[in-house]
């Protein structure tokens, strides 16, 4: 059976709002991944191997290379025409990294808890992040869009004051700049009826808040 020495590293995310987006160890060891072994079957000796302070059952694995995320259910050779750099850099020699890391769908619900749970300034710093957090990880958009995430901006945006707002506008701003995040917008009512409502209380801050463009 055919395998690849890849280096492995983690990501210490189980918190989304305090990840620091560097992987540890600065050194990454090496392992053998199996080529047409599912991934499922091979993390957890990736996750001994990392002594790796995340849940094994929460975790899945990222290409550094490009960001995109392994599908553990199938095998590396079953992804193939999806791995095109990971191949390239197999065939040049090189050992490509794999990120260890909390899934998606874990990363959007500890969000969305937070959100729900939290007020006074630490949902203020929640809010605050989320833009950045978007920004730095894209494949979290369509992933929050699909777990109600728009429904719980609505939810804490109904109850909050002018400056709560002016986030949750900045966070939307940059989920529209993706194609799924653009289309969630348009395809729910309530965020489209939420921005109507702005518009007519307030509409010099809203177009001034809510530009896709600004940084």
């Amino acid at each position: 059976m055919a395998s690849f020495v890849c280096r492995i590293q983690y990501l210490e995310d189980s918190d989304p709002f305090i990840c620091t987006n560097f992987p540890e160890p600065r050194r990454p060891p090496t392992v053998s991944v199996e080529e047409n072994l599912p991934l499922s079957e091979q993390i957890a000796g990736i996750h001994k191997l990392l002594e790796a302070p995340l849940k094994l059952e929460e975790c899945t694995l990222q290409l550094a290379s490009n960001g995109n995320y392994l599908d553990l259910d199938s095998s590396l050779s079953e992804q193939r025409d999806e791995l095109d750099t990971f191949y390239e850099d197999v065939a040049k020699g090189k050992k490509p990294i794999l990120i260890l890391r909390t899934q998606l769908s874990v990363r959007v619900h500890g969000i969305l808890e937070k959100l729900f749970n939290s007020q006074g300034p630490e949902l203020r710093r929640s809010l605050f992040s989320l833009k950045q957090l978007f920004q730095d990880d894209k494949d979290l958009v369509p992933e929050f869009v699909a777990s109600e995430g728009l429904s719980c901006f609505i939810k804490v945006g109904a109850e909050a004051d002018h400056n709560y707002q002016n986030y949750i506008l900045r966070a939307l701003s940059q989920i529209m700049l993706f194609v799924d995040g653009m289309n969630g917008v348009i395809n729910h009512n309530e965020t489209v009826q939420w921005l109507y409502t702005l518009t007519g209380s307030q509409p010099g801050w809203l177009m001034l808040t809510f530009d896709p463009g600004q940084k």
